[in-house]
This record gives structure tokens, sequence and C-alpha cells, in this order.
């Protein structure tokens, strides 16, 4: 089976390197955004599971001894993508070209997506009971099934009805997936996770990379629509430490993305592509196919997204990839695709396209949101009563990049943080292509953006509904506004590049004082595969100023007009 994916990339090196690699951007990114021939790498590697086994059903993995107390921590904190290395270098805001096209502007009408279900999900006191310790940032995500939704949180997760928003199980500590499995899965509750929701297959799949020695992926495939029931257990390598793991579902495989370290000099992007249909059957010998990108040493490539399907679109040639957009200072007027050309029959086929900035999609130029910041470049965002400014991770895409047919035409959307005349805003894209098989001619329909009014919206995921409707969340902060979770968007019909005014989710009432100013690495707008309108949103707030005190919603989100 052959597939293809699209990603976005960064990388964590030493100033030192950051420098020299910013050099040799200089001097050989640019030549190569501007080929025409996407450059190929064709080093794939095949794996077999180190390890595989099938779970007892979630539901009798409750807490069986209380949690031992440990000490507070903020998780993976070193390892930073390069531009965050960049603390307290002078870097100059570009201008902007007054001929490019650029966001809309016009007056915001009223969003017309009304709030459904709206609740709290898992925070830092339901980790700590259950893993021993308050850990910041929680990397909120969650995934809606048909009757169910997850949410995971780093450390800990929760399963939900669907309906009412009631707790059905947890919260659990995240490695109760490998309860009983042995070896790092079950020992390991490292972070940096992601559930699935598997649409066409109605499935969940949870997973979480082991972050010491020896690194693997750990995976779960749930056998049933049941996020309490059984699952199949699978352990694949990683060729060293798999930070920023990021995850794209299709109907016939899995795709995943890390950005590579070890030792701290060597940086690289291992793309991977999981043979879905053998591990929905529980198949022992199901494979891993990956190739190691190290952007032919130019540290280019790097932070990718892959596409997750938001419709069940059938056997495709391709799947998409997009990343890599810090490395030009103090941006770019590019987003770079790739493509995962992944043959399980025979891995020797396989390729990833694109490498080192060969296929760019022209957008409107963006100053990335960056700036003096106290611990890394990237600490913009004001907040009440502290001197403590949030970190936008505004050096790379957001996680989803999400993907949509539509009766042929591909639909392709994503986010992330830019600076404007005042503060920092959440800018969005929807890309197109037309037909299966033209993904390597991906082009920009129409961008957006969060208003310019010296108030700061960052930590944003955007997603389509069947209609055409996009729904985007976002936190929104200010020097007198306590960080609180919002939402906008555009109904379909809207002008081109219009976001319509935003309106309240859960309002913040509380400030996150130092935990080096990590404020989460994403969050997790989610589409309901069973009527493809109702979307899920879900990120953080403080109900109360702190360190560690950071607490989660889930609300539901849907236009009048998606039936």
């Amino acid at each position: 089976m052959i597939k293809v994916f699209r990603f976005l990339a960064i990388c964590t090196i030493s100033i030192a390197a950051v420098l020299s690699a910013l050099f040799l951007v200089a001097l050989s990114g640019l030549p190569a955004a501007a080929q025409q021939t996407p450059q190929v790498l064709s080093n794939a590697v095949s794996k077999a599971p180190i390890q595989f086994d099938v779970s007892r059903p979630l539901a009798q993995l409750l807490r069986e001894a209380p949690a031992q107390q440990q000490a507070d921590r903020v998780k993976h904190a070193p390892m930073q993508p390069k531009l965050q290395k960049l603390k307290g270098a002078q870097l100059k805001q570009g201008g902007v070209g007054a001929n490019a096209l650029q966001p809309s502007i016009a007056p915001r009408s009223a969003i017309s997506a009304t709030i459904g279900l709206s609740f709290e999900g898992v925070s830092v006191f339901d980790c700590r009971s259950v893993v021993g310790y308050r850990v910041a940032p929680p990397d909120t995500n969650a995934a809606v099934g048909d009757t169910q939704v997850v949410q995971w949180v780093n450390v800990c997760y929760s399963v939900y009805d669907k309906s009412t928003g009631g707790v059905i199980a947890g919260p659990f500590a995240g490695n109760a997936f490998w309860k009983g499995f042995g070896g790092p899965c079950e020992t390991s509750n490292d972070g940096d996770i992601i559930i699935q929701w598997d649409k066409s297959n109605h499935r969940w799949l949870a997973s979480q990379n082991v972050f010491s020695p020896p690194y693997m992926t750990c995976i779960a495939v749930s056998q049933t629509s049941d996020a309490t029931g059984s699952y199949y257990r699978y352990a694949f390598p990683q060729p060293g430490f798999p930070d920023y793991p990021k995850w794209g579902l299709t109907r016939s495989a899995y795709y995943q993305t890390q950005n590579i370290f070890d030792p701290v000099l060597v940086f690289g992007v291992n793309v991977c592509g999981y043979d879905a249909q053998a591990m929905l059957k529980g198949s022992s010998n199901a494979s891993q196919v990956c190739i190691f990108d190290n952007s032919n040493g130019t540290y280019f490539d790097d932070s990718m997204l892959p596409a997750d399907d938001d419709s069940d679109q059938g056997p495709a040639e391709s799947e998409v990839l997009m990343g890599a957009i810090d490395n030009f200072l103090p941006g770019d007027k590019h987003v770079y695709e790739y493509l995962f050309d992944v043959n399980f029959g025979n891995p020797a086929k396989s390729t990833l396209a694109g490498v080192d900035g060969s296929m760019p999609i022209s957008v409107p130029p963006f100053d990335l949101a960056i700036c003096p910041g106290q611990y890394t470049a990237t600490d913009c965002v004001k907040q009440p009563g502290t001197i403590y400014q949030l970190d936008t991770l505004g050096d790379r895409l957001m996680y989803r990049l999400a993907h949509l047919n539509e009766n042929g035409t591909q639909h392709f959307l994503v986010a992330h943080s830019v600076n404007n005349t005042t503060a920092v805003a959440t800018r969005w894209y929807e890309f197109r292509s037309q037909g299966l098989g033209n993904v390597n001619k991906l082009s920009l329909y129409q961008t957006g953006e969060t208003p310019d009014d010296g108030v700061y919206r960052w930590m944003g995921s955007v997603a389509m509904d069947k209609m055409g409707d996009i729904a985007i969340g976002y936190s929104r902060s200010s020097a007198t506004d306590y960080p609180s979770i919002y939402y906008s968007g555009q109904t379909a019909g809207d002008p081109l590049g219009t976001t319509e005014a935003e309106a309240l989710i859960k309002q913040g009432s509380g400030s996150q004082t130092d935990t080096v100013d990590r404020w989460g690495d994403y969050s997790s707008m989610a589409l309901d595969g069973n009527d493809s309108c109702t979307f899920w949103y879900t990120t953080e707030y403080y109900p109360v100023t702190g360190r560690f005190s950071w607490a989660t919603w889930l609300a539901s989100l849907k236009f009048p007009n998606c039936r």
C-alpha cells in the first residue's frame, strides 16, 4: 500500500549550531526553495515490532495503588527548537510588502457557530493523583469517537461520554495503555502524547514515545470502538531521542513524524508509516517503514505535521506533510510541503519528496511570533499580575494538519502564530488540490488571521466541516486579561480570507508563573466523524495564578448550516 503525507518542521540544536545552521540555510535554503524539481530521499528502513501483545480491557486498569509523591517537573524543557535557542538575540521584524496578498481586515461578522457541550477536562491535580507529581505543560489533545471522547494531557487521560460530558473512566496514568506490557512502554510516561480516532475504521490509536534509551514508539490500537476495551499493543524502535511526535491517520496507513536528537548536535526528522490494516487485525508482524531526513545537513526540515483525514477518502496514492517555517528570520513567504510515499510490500520503493525546502507553497509574508523572551525567543505573551510571559511556539505549524476530501477537492487546513503590529495573532491557511493524484500540486486557497488589537492569540488549532465551515480554537491573553479559551472561524460562503468575530469558551482567572514559560506544545480541534459537523476543542487555562495550577476544558461547536 502506498501513501504520502505532508508535514511542518523545526529543530533543536545548540546556539552555535543554530547560528551555523542559519548561515547554511541562508546559503542553501533559499536556492532549494526556488528549485522546480523536489529533492527526494529513498533511504527507507523497515522494522517489525520490538514487542507485541493484546491487553486486557482498560476498564479493568483502575488504580491499584496510590501514586507515590514526587517532585513537580517541567516536561522536556531542555529540548527546544532552533529559534527558541536564540534568547536575547536581536530579532528585527521584517516588513510585509504593501502589494502582497494579505488576510482580510474587513469588519468582522459575529461567529455563527454555537457551543454545545462544555465541561471541565483533566487537571494538573487529576494527573498528580495517578502519577504522583504535577507537570507542565499539559500538551492538551482529544479525539472523539462514536460515543466517547478521550482527552490526554501529557501524563494522564480520561474517557468521557460524548452525549453528556460525564466521566466514563479515569483519570489514568498515560502509560496505563501499556500496563502489563512490560519494558519501557509500561515503565515510562514521558509525555508528548497523541490520542486519535480512526474515522474510517472506528478505532482508537494512542501513542507515546520513550525518551530514554532504548528509544521507541509505543502504540495501542483498540480492538473495538470502546476506548475502555482491549488494545493491540506495539513497540517500534526510533534511532534517537524522538521529540515532538505528531500523527496523521488514513484508512490504510498511520503516519508519524518526530524530531530526532542523538547525540545533541545530530538532528533530523524521522518520518514513519505504519501498516494500519495489519495493526487493526492485531498482526504481530505489522511493519514500520521510516525515512530519516537531516535536510542534507542544513537543518531546514523539522517539526513536520502529517495530514490527518477528517473524511473517509478511501485508498490514496500519497500522504501529505507540511513544515519548516522557521528557517528565515524573522519570517518567510512559504509553507513547505513534503510527500511521503510508503510501500509496505516493497519498502525500498518508499520515498520522501520535498527535502530541504524544495516543495514551497507561496503564502503572504509573515513574521514569526518571536521576541526577546525570558527563557526562549518565543516567550511573547503577556498576562496579568506577573513578569512571566508565555511561549507562543511561534516557530512551527500547530497540530493538526486537518485533511478533508470534498467530492475530489482536497482541503488541508493548518494554523500557526505570527507577530502582527501590536501583539501575536493566530494565522490559518486553507490549501487545496484537485483529485487524489495531485497532492504534489497544493496551492494556497485562502488565509486569515485573528484581530490586530493588542491582544495575544496563540496555540491555535483549525479544522473544516463537511459544509466548508472552518472552526479555529486558541488561547487569548493580555496584560489585563487572564489567559482564556476562545474560538472563531469562517462560515461557508463568507468572503475568502475573512475571520469572524471571536467568542469565549472558558474565561481564565489566573496567570501561569514560572514553569519555563511553557504553555503547551499544542491544543486540539477535532471533528466528529459521525456527523462531520460537530467540532470538539480542548486546551488549557488557569483557574488561579500559580506555577503548576493548570486545568483544561472541552467544548463542542457547530455551525447552524451543517446538517
